[in-house]
């Protein structure tokens, strides 16, 4: 068993994610093991990866997420996440499990989540958040590209520390798609195709200075295509709650009346010291790489 650092928490395990993730000498957060699941989960999700739509199931003893014939996963009281392999190689099980399966982890932690990327800038972050196809993850790449830290692509964490909002960084390594790779002048040579897809790549950034502790949040942008009817305009602080909320990042079967109570409250903690906008994305890979240098 090895220790790693994902999302500012120490994993014990023993699947390998050496060149993933930082390796950790801290006290374990997270116990990550297999074993057999015989309970089913069978209340279908929007979630799909690599084709297959995740199940998920709530019993008493935490929640089960499923995708038939790759893996299954439970996930218990924030400190542990038990996985029955159907038959996928490791890095497909690296995938999942630092995706939605962690996310679960983190909502059970009661942090704050936001499907989108984050980018440090200076001594702050930046998260941008958008429906598919809005360019989150391009923008985020853009940064990259610039040289700024990409703390996370996919699956945002925000903590609340004195009142005040942090992003947790997730792991060094980000996925960009083919035409951003061509867009931004990425060296495709360098750069490893995602587990995800073949029109998916992974950029790896260096584990030694990829951030460890939460990073000050300074802004908060959503996304929209050029063609949107939404204005480039900031958001009040009152309809936060409401904007962010369409942004959750796991099945909506986990909205449930406490959850809602906490999102808003922290909602409205996190619009009165972060700057909350929404804007139409640049159009094109100029007008970004513009918008970058002058963010």
């Amino acid at each position: 068993m090895k220790k790693y650092l994902a999302f500012g928490l120490t994993l014990e395990t023993s699947l390998n994610f050496t060149g993933v993730l930082q390796e950790s000498t801290a006290e374990t957060d997270v116990f990550i093991t297999e074993g057999l699941l015989p309970q089913r989960a069978n209340r279908p999700t929007r979630v799909q990866r690599r084709g297959v739509r995740a199940r998920i199931g709530i019993p008493s003893s935490g929640i089960l997420l499923t995708w038939e014939g790759i893996s299954r996963f439970h996930v218990a009281d924030g400190t542990h996440i038990t996985y029955q392999n159907e038959g996928a190689d490791e890095g497909t099980l690296r995938l999942f499990l630092l995706s939605e399966v962690i996310g679960i982890l983190l909502y059970q932690r009661g942090l704050f989540l936001l499907h989108g990327s984050a980018v440090q800038v200076g001594d702050e972050a930046a998260v941008f958040l958008g429906v598919p196809g809005a360019g989150k993850s391009t923008t985020a790449a853009a940064f990259g590209k610039a040289g700024h830290t990409v703390l996370t692509d996919d699956l945002v964490a925000i903590q609340l520390i004195d009142s005040n909002p942090f992003v947790v960084p997730a792991f060094s390594q980000y996925k960009i798609w083919k035409n951003t790779i061509d867009g931004l002048a990425f060296d495709e040579s360098t750069l490893e195709p995602s587990f995800e897809g073949a029109t998916k790549f992974l950029v790896s950034q260096p584990l030694a200075t990829f951030p460890r502790n939460p990073v000050p949040l300074r802004s908060i942008t959503l996304l929209y295509p050029q063609n949107s009817r939404r204005k480039s305009e900031p958001i009040r602080p009152l309809l936060a709650p409401v904007e962010l909320l369409k942004h959750f990042p796991l099945p909506i079967q986990l909205l449930n009346g406490p959850y809602l109570q906490t999102h808003f409250q922290h909602a409205l903690t996190i619009a009165r010291t972060a700057t909350i906008d929404q804007l139409k994305r640049p159009d094109g890979f100029n007008a970004l790489r513009h918008f970058v240098q002058t963010f």
